[in-house]
């Protein structure tokens, strides 16, 4: 047994406890750390755990399952909604105070490099039982890549994003079209011809800024574009990504005039409002567009993995605050909402955004809501899980080493300029690419090279290609 660790916060409470017997000479060394390890502030951990997670829909499992974890451990837990766009910014600015507001992190694993780096986590194997967590049943794009870094276990997935193609079928049968597009050219020949503004527009896509990026690199991985080489050099720049850009911009003009206003929801609302003809966007839509209390387009769906590769962008991931009180408490909380037991429950819930991150999930018979009720009909649920395993099997991945969230940043920007006609296709990339080669700069170029070195391996481990 090693020696025992205590923070200073502990150390603070363990003081104030043997302070008297110290004065009077009787205080040993174990009675003191046996006080300042008793919990923090000398009190059993807390049963209402603080979960911080991006505000609206993805906070409901938490609320849905609370009773369940009441009657399981006695804990339950309250969210903490923080923006969409801009999570990354508030936690940064809470968590570099050692602020104790949050117990459970909600994070896409693109900022794990980073929160580890800064000390803002706990290793959670030190939590629990790195078998309870049932890795075999994790799907393997969400399971090491999204969990670990340096080799410690810090996180457990709450959500497995991806890409996806959601189109109106009885639009493609009127029009003679037999199956959904295989390639970005496909895709961009099917917008063309079913688009008929004002009423109907060919496609749609996330054109605003905070994730527009996103799309751009659906495109772009499809062109074999990589991140970086070996060397940190950037691969967004050259010919992957320049004809990935400009695709966008032709796909621009089959879509609706405000594309540049559009983001996550008005995205949703362009499709479950049956003006437009087909989009990409993240696989929970499916799900809102068989709802009839959300979709004027219920049963006229289709869905389909995205032509050649499927991004995976964001995701969610659980980890506990390194200044967490509870943090016992906390791993209880995050084991529960990994399990299957749970995720069976929300995965396929309209009312909230989280999609399958587990292999056991993946069935049509499961796609029901956390009452238990079906939420399409067999052959919508069939293509809609087909779809996801289409999409997994040449899924791309989110990029997600140390400075990630500054990386993503600067090429969101570059997009939307360039989106907006400010900038060519190629200077908009060649800009980003200068301001890449910074970030790697002033986070140490041989830091980097291993760190997406590292990266790269673990998506080969878990048989993703790259």
């Amino acid at each position: 047994m090693g020696t025992p660790t205590v923070s200073r916060r502990q150390f603070m409470s363990g003081s104030a406890k043997v302070g008297a017997a110290i004065a009077v000479g009787s205080a040993s060394l174990a009675a003191f750390l046996e006080a300042c390890q008793s919990g923090s502030g000398g009190g059993a951990e807390a049963s209402t755990i603080a979960v911080e997670v991006d505000e609206g829909q993805n906070a409901n499992p938490f609320t849905w399952l609370n009773a369940t974890m009441g009657s399981k451990f006695s804990v339950q837990t309250k969210t903490v909604g923080l923006p969409f766009v801009g999570q990354y910014e508030k936690i940064v600015s809470e968590m570099i105070t050692r602020s104790n507001v949050y117990d459970v992190l909600v994070f896409p694993p693109q900022m794990l490099g980073d929160f580890a780096a800064k000390g803002f986590l706990a290793p959670l194997g030190d939590l629990l039982n790195e078998s309870d967590l049932k890795l075999d049943d994790i799907l393997p794009a969400y399971r090491e890549p999204g969990m670990k870094r340096n080799g410690k276990l810090y996180a457990a997935p709450y959500d497995g994003d991806l890409l996806q193609v959601a189109y109106r079928k009885d639009l493609f049968d009127k029009a003679g079209i037999k199956q959904a597009p295989a390639t970005w050219d496909d895709f961009l020949g099917i917008a063309r011809e079913l688009h008929n503004p004002p009423t109907q527009f060919g496609n749609a896509f996330y054109g605003q800024r905070g994730f527009c990026y996103a799309w751009f690199i659906n495109i772009f991985a499809a062109n074999g574009g990589q991140w970086f080489d070996a060397d940190m050099k950037p691969g967004i720049a050259g010919d992957a990504g320049v004809k990935a850009l400009e695709m966008m911009l032709e796909l621009k003009r089959y879509s609706p005039p405000n594309i540049l206003q559009i983001g996550y929801p008005e995205l949703n609302e362009v499709y479950l409002g049956g003006s437009t003809a087909m989009v990409v966007q993240w696989d929970d839509l499916a799900l809102k567009a068989e709802d009839a209390t959300k979709s004027k387009v219920v049963g006229m769906n289709a869905y389909a993995a995205c032509p050649v590769r499927s991004y995976m962008p964001y995701s969610r991931v659980m980890a506990v605050s390194a200044f967490s009180q509870n943090p016992h408490n906390s791993a209880k909380v995050i084991q529960y909402m990994n399990s299957s037991e749970a995720q069976v429950q929300f995965d396929y819930d309209p009312n909230c955004g989280e999609d399958p991150c587990r292999l056991s999930v993946l069935d049509p018979a499961l796609v029901k809501d956390h009452t238990g009720k079906p939420t399409m009909p067999a052959a919508q649920a069939t293509s809609y899980v087909n779809a996801i395993k289409d999409g997994l099997k040449a899924g791309y991945p989110e990029l997600s080493i140390t400075g990630g969230p500054r990386y993503l940043d600067i090429l969101d920007l570059k997009i939307n300029e360039a989106l907006a006609g400010n900038s060519s296709p190629a200077d908009a990339l060649k800009a980003c690419a200068g301001e890449w080669d910074s970030i790697t700069t002033s986070l140490g170029k041989d830091n980097q090279v291993k760190a997406y070195a590292d990266w790269i391996q673990a998506f080969h481990t878990a048989g993703v290609q790259y």
